[in-house]
């Protein structure tokens, strides 16, 4: 039996969504045969390009398959980033190997760096006849941004993170860090939260960042799981609660208003999240605003409720950021939109 102790002990392991903690590597055998054929075959001034949301687990992969000896990257070389590139360009120079590592090709730079960067990038690596693997999230897939490298090939069986996949990783971090040889992961989590962390219709946009933060400071909290040596158990409504108390959503009175629109939609409609396939388009969240009484133009309703949600994390950007090119506004969580996990909670 796994106690309350037990899991707290481990929480942090348990529930690592960066790099401060060693954890076993699990699934994602398409990825790394693709990864390694495509990185065997580049050729020099060539980038490998990783486009994927923040959070899925990019780095996390690299890094494993430079550990493991599948690519050919010297071991404990910390990788490069757009931003660090634009501001000491002799970074690349000196960073070990055939192949540089560059990291954060996304929406936590800015575009100017982002173009910037990759366009140093590419200079380099075609006077130096040296290659790059690349990871980014969807910033990469707009042409405006990565149409500074030329010469690439992209990863594409990067694997989505469905209830399965969640499964594996959590039994695999379980039977590690509390040394089980058998376990499974319904002895001490509910099922329907693991349905709600893993919805198959968000599949492509799951995080780890986003359900193991999550569970990691509903485990801290002693009001939910208490440091004694009962079962430990974690269920919906405990998640939920934990969301409902959470002074951290601090929201006026227009996105307020908009956030119980929103809600009382998705209920009546898309109950639990069932039927959501490609996500709310603009108009749509406009039109429901609107018929709600808030009172604003299409431009003043996205830069005033919807992009402000989709940072606070209550909604999700499924899309390609937006950028037309020097000068033009960056947009960097576009729609579509879907429910985040921390909204899809507090629905029921």
């Amino acid at each position: 039996m796994i106690t309350n102790k037990d899991l707290k002990m481990c929480n942090e392991q348990i529930f690592s969504y960066s790099a401060a903690y060693q954890v076993p590597f699990f699934g994602r055998e398409s990825a790394i045969e693709e990864m390694q054929e495509l990185n065997k075959n580049l050729n020099p001034a060539e980038t490998l390009v990783i486009s994927q949301p923040l959070g899925t687990g990019k780095t996390f992969l690299v890094n494993y398959m430079i550990s493991s000896g599948k690519l050919e990257v010297p071991t404990g070389a910390s990788f490069l980033t757009v931003r660090g590139i634009t501001e000491e360009p002799e970074s690349m120079e000196a960073f070990p190997g055939d192949t540089l590592v560059v990291d954060e090709a996304d929406i936590k730079t800015t575009a100017k760096k982002l173009v910037k960067g990759l366009g140093m990038l590419a200079e380099y690596l075609e006077k130096s006849g040296r290659k790059a693997i690349l990871l980014g999230d969807y910033s990469l897939k707009n042409p405006n941004i990565s149409g500074e490298l030329e010469k690439t090939v992209s990863l594409m069986k990067f694997g989505d993170m469905d209830k399965a996949f969640l499964k594996g990783v959590l039994v695999e971090r379980f039977q590690h860090f509390l040394e089980l040889e058998e376990f499974q992961i319904e002895e001490v989590m509910e099922e329907e939260l693991l349905d709600y962390l893993a919805p198959e219709w968000m599949k492509s946009v799951n995080s780890f960042r986003g359900m193991f933060s999550l569970l990691q400071q509903v485990v801290a909290n002693e009001k939910y799981v208490r440091h004694n040596s009962e079962k430990a158990y974690l269920t919906v409504e405990m998640v939920r609660d934990f969301l409902c108390n959470d002074d951290d959503m601090q929201l006026d009175i227009e996105q307020r208003k908009f956030f119980e629109l929103f809600c009382d939609y998705m209920k009546e409609m898309y109950p639990k999240g069932n039927g959501i396939t490609t996500g709310f388009k603009v108009e749509e969240l406009y039109g429901l605003a609107k018929n709600g009484g808030i009172d604003k133009s299409l431009q003043e309703f996205a830069e005033d409720i919807l992009y402000p949600f989709a940072t606070a994390d209550l909604l999700v950007s499924t899309g390609v950021p937006e950028y037309e090119g020097r000068g033009s506004s960056f947009v960097r969580r576009p729609a579509p939109y879907v429910p985040s996990l921390r909204l899809l909670l507090s629905l029921m």
